[in-house]
């Protein structure tokens, strides 16, 4: 019985030792290490995104390395219908680049992100039009696939909504719908998907109220910091499944 111990003491072992980066890969990289996933990445956003930028120029006045590299493309009230579109959309929001408007594949075409991080559909009311949103959302795929085939497309989900916001109708439901028909798709397109919704939800699925900055959908530093952390967490995943390791000298 002693004998049969120890040979499988002795085989635990030798398997340490033949698969280390099993191990390995288990380890939580560093917040610097993470942070240089999004190197030379791009959000693309509407109000919601330009509160990220501000967070994160932010925290770069006390860490000038702090989502180093980061650009942000945001225009208010910019939709996800709009940012599908191959060509301008002179009626509508539009994002610029150089003081120019422009359609968002045409700037990703110009910029070359190594990444591009989407969060849109509040202002298209997306929860109500679920699969007009998926079609949107595919559509962009093809239009990076044709205009930055070398940029990698990551979708964001849908900030969660207040209870005060869903008095009239439980957008609560419709936008958590949106974003598990968009995570589905996602899968299927084999294209990056980022939950930044769940962590700042309540008991019942709303979005807390200490991470609101308008009793809506917006976020305050609280909220925006559990946004960075679901960004580091993402980066985590794609290291753990071999997909991205930092480079050395992070």
């Amino acid at each position: 019985m002693k004998k049969l111990a120890v040979l499988l003491v002795l085989l635990v072992l030798a398997l340490g030792s033949v698969f280390p980066a099993a191990a390995s890969q288990a380890e939580r990289l560093s917040d610097e290490q993470l942070v240089s996933y999004y190197k030379n990445a791009v959000f693309v956003g509407d109000s919601i995104t330009a509160q990220l930028l501000v967070y994160v120029r932010e925290q770069q006045q006390k860490d000038p390395h702090f989502f180093e590299g980061v650009k942000f493309l945001t225009a208010q009230s910019y939709s996800l219908y709009t940012a599908s579109r191959k060509n301008l959309l002179s009626s509508a929001p539009n994002l610029k680049y150089r003081g120019q408007e422009m359609p968002m594949c045409a700037i990703l075409q110009k910029i070359k992100p190594t990444r591009a991080l989407i969060l849109l559909g509040v202002n298209d009311y997306i929860g109500e039009q679920i699969q007009k949103g998926i079609g949107y959302d595919e559509r962009i795929v093809d239009l990076a696939a044709d205009f930055c085939p070398d940029t990698e497309i990551i979708f964001e989900s849908l900030t969660p909504v207040t209870q005060a916001f869903c008095r009239k109708k439980d957008y609560r439901t419709l936008w958590d719908e949106y974003n598990a028909a968009m995570q589905e798709m996602c899968s299927q397109r084999g294209v990056g998907y980022v939950d930044i919704a769940t962590r700042l939800k309540d008991a019942d699925g709303y979005l807390d109220k200490a991470y609101s900055s308008d009793g809506k959908y917006h976020l305050n530093p609280k909220g925006l910091k559990l946004w960075i952390e679901a960004l580091l967490d993402y980066a985590q995943g794609q290291y753990e499944q071999g997909l991205w390791t930092p480079e050395d000298n992070v």
